[in-house]
């Protein structure tokens, strides 16, 4: 089969990094946290940049990716190093950067967002593990509930940018107000909901948070991270009935696989995690397929056609 024979895919998910330009905390200490989702992460590269992605992602039809924020010491820089790395090289074309809608320049950072022209959407990391400490990520567990930070996100008005809040299942029934709230603001929800609880117990929960999430018609979902959720060695068997799931409630048309590279190396190559993927839609129709795969995330995230 040709290249241009395969499916086209918008990989809607990765990153680019270097750790000789930028500090990253999950490079420069040992993460209780991190390694509770990932094992060790020691594998990973301290650069990981777009003529290594091209050579790992040999043989897809990656089309087009969208780069997701390291968590770098240097937020704005590495918005404006991503958009650099995207004009001389063709990648990322689109761009997730961070924010805090607490912060006091919050007005100016969207500007500085909306200068990059690649930036398609923000996302502030909200995780907050009820009972382990080392997955706390956010500055405290009731963001979702506060009225002030719920009334920062109208910042995002007019701007046309989507919205991306990362959180863990428990928090998902959270996410409702705000998304109704905002009905003229896409939101996105990564980690498929990121459940915590593998068991029938958890699967029921996080069932229910994202039942409720696809009521609201402005909110879509991105399947990856499989490694974060089941571990390095997850299996297709294990993740399938998750995946599957999560497309039935909110349909192809609000569902996008990525790929989370170059994490998602830590338990498989981009090519098995992709296989896996084509293995687990094969009974979906072509049209179905092509939204999964590229068409949802080219409208979530406002992307020029190219296929």
């Amino acid at each position: 089969m040709s290249r241009s024979e395969k499916p086209a895919i918008l990989d809607c998910h990765q990153h680019f990094y270097d750790a000789g330009r930028f500090r990253y905390s999950v490079f420069e200490t040992r993460s209780a946290g991190f390694e509770a989702l990932v094992g060790d992460y020691g594998a990973l590269p301290r650069a990981y940049l777009p003529q290594d992605y091209t050579r790992d992602s040999e043989g897809l039809n990656i089309v087009q990716t969208v780069w997701a924020e390291f968590m770098s010491g240097d937020p704005a820089g590495e918005v404006r190093w991503a958009n650099e790395l995207g004009n001389a090289t063709g990648r990322p074309n689109g761009m997730i950067a961070s924010v805090d809608f607490f912060d006091p320049g919050l007005n100016r950072i969207l500007d500085e967002c909306a200068l990059a022209r690649r930036v398609r959407c923000v996302r502030q990391h909200l995780a907050w593990h009820p009972t382990n400490a080392a997955l706390q990520f956010a500055t405290r567990p009731d963001l979702l509930l506060d009225d002030v930070w719920r009334g920062r996100v109208a910042a995002l008005r007019g701007r046309g940018l989507a919205c991306e809040l990362e959180v863990f299942s428990p928090q998902l029934i959270d996410i409702v107000p705000v998304a109704t709230a905002y009905p003229d603001i896409q939101f996105v929800i990564p980690v498929m909901g990121w459940p915590i609880d593998l068991t029938d117990d958890g699967y029921r929960e996080w069932r229910r948070g994202l039942a409720a999430l696809s009521a609201c018609s402005n909110v879509a979902v991105k399947i990856f991270g499989m490694e974060c959720i089941f571990g390095i060695r997850w299996t297709v068997p294990q993740v399938r009935r998750w995946i599957l799931e999560t497309i039935d409630m909110f349909r192809p048309t609000r569902c996008m696989l990525a790929s989370h590279m170059p994490l998602c190396t830590l338990a498989c190559s981009i090519r098995q995690l992709y296989e896996a993927y084509f293995e687990i839609i094969t009974d979906f129709s072509v049209s179905e397929k092509s939204a999964l795969l590229h068409d949802t995330a080219a409208q979530v995230y406002r992307m020029p056609n190219v296929c």
